[in-house]
């Protein structure tokens, strides 16, 4: 029986013997999405059918796969095999309403991953507004007025609309939003989450954390930390901190970078000195990432219609493990 794999001259470790036994070969995998069901307020384009997700938790158990909590990993004093942590980031509403349903019945804890400004529905966090205001915004509309954004913002011109949009400092993006909204004469936008509620109240995420969830950080306003200095980047960890602590939120020394994309490892040592930030999560894993120990693991996003276990799991793994030497 091989327990072992050999690609380009490097081996891996694992039970390669039969395809069939994926949850032999894996380490410990950290699956995460965003949106469970339909959701009637355009601020995310993506999410998982209900029925898909419970779906795909069922498969991965009956492949073998054990479902654990992110807490119950990390005290692990060995490397894991054939282990999952689920997680969700930015704290919609569905979360409550239809997450937490499949996963009572299937037993299967979760994190949540919080930014702090939009609990209780407080406010849209910047990619979010964005988001809304896309779907209110025709392309040719967008396009007309881009080189006044880049000349008015400080916008880098790109080719495409939205990464162009996407590349405003971090000091000015309420200030584009703003404008935008202004410009467009969108809905007050109190207004629309007080009619919508798309993110989690306070009294649903303390009922969450009561028993089948933990909550964790996921930066105050969904900045992109690699853009960003350290300075701000721990301003944006204290107020995410602040946000919760505020309503008296238990939450889990855990960062789970927006995007995914990550900070500077120099960084990231510094910020779990300063504000003992105990690990941190990104979205590029590779074979032998989470294991005791490192301060970085990573995640698989279950969020595309064509997720396959053995791909997404083990594969892709193995090539940016092999990409990475």
């Amino acid at each position: 029986m091989s327990t072992s794999l050999s690609i380009a001259g490097r081996t891996f470790g694992g039970d390669f013997s039969q395809v069939g036994s994926l949850p032999k070969a894996c380490g410990h995998r950290v699956l995460y999405f965003h949106l469970i069901g339909r959701g009637d307020f355009p601020i995310y384009e993506g999410g998982i059918p209900a029925e898909r997700f419970e779906a795909l938790l069922i498969n991965l158990r009956n492949k073998g796969f054990a479902f654990i909590s992110i807490q119950e990993a990390l005290e692990s004093k060995t490397s894991l095999k054939g282990t999952i942590s689920l997680c969700s980031d930015d704290g919609f509403a569905s979360n409550y309403s239809v997450t937490l349903p499949i996963l009572k019945v299937l037993r299967i804890p979760f994190t949540l991953f919080i930014n702090g400004c939009s609990i209780d529905n407080s406010r849209m966090a910047w990619n979010h507004s964005l988001a809304y205001l896309r779907t209110r915004i025709s392309e040719p509309a967008l396009r007309a007025m881009l080189p006044g954004l880049v000349s008015r913002f400080g916008l880098t011109e790109t080719g495409d609309p939205d990464s162009t949009l996407f590349t405003v400092g971090y000091q000015r993006r309420d200030e584009m939003i703003d404008w935008l909204w202004e410009h467009f004469e969108l809905p007050d936008q109190k207004k629309l989450l007080n009619e919508n509620k798309p993110f989690l109240s306070v009294e649903q995420l303390r009922n969450l954390t009561s028993g089948q969830a933990d909550i964790a950080l996921h930066g105050n306003t969904h900045a992109d930390f690699s853009r960003l200095s350290y300075s701000e980047i721990r301003d944006e960890i204290v107020n995410n901190i602040k946000a919760l602590e505020d309503v008296k939120l238990q939450w889990k020394p855990w960062l789970a970078f927006p995007y995914g994309r990550q900070c500077s490892t120099w960084n990231m040592d510094k910020l779990s000195r300063e504000l003992g930030i105990e690990r941190f999560f990104g979205i590029r894993c590779r074979w032998n990432d989470n294991r005791p120990g490192e301060l970085l693991w990573q995640r698989c996003s279950i969020e595309m219609e064509s997720f396959n276990p053995w791909r997404e799991l083990m594969l892709k793994p193995l090539y940016r493990e092999l990409r990475s030497h």
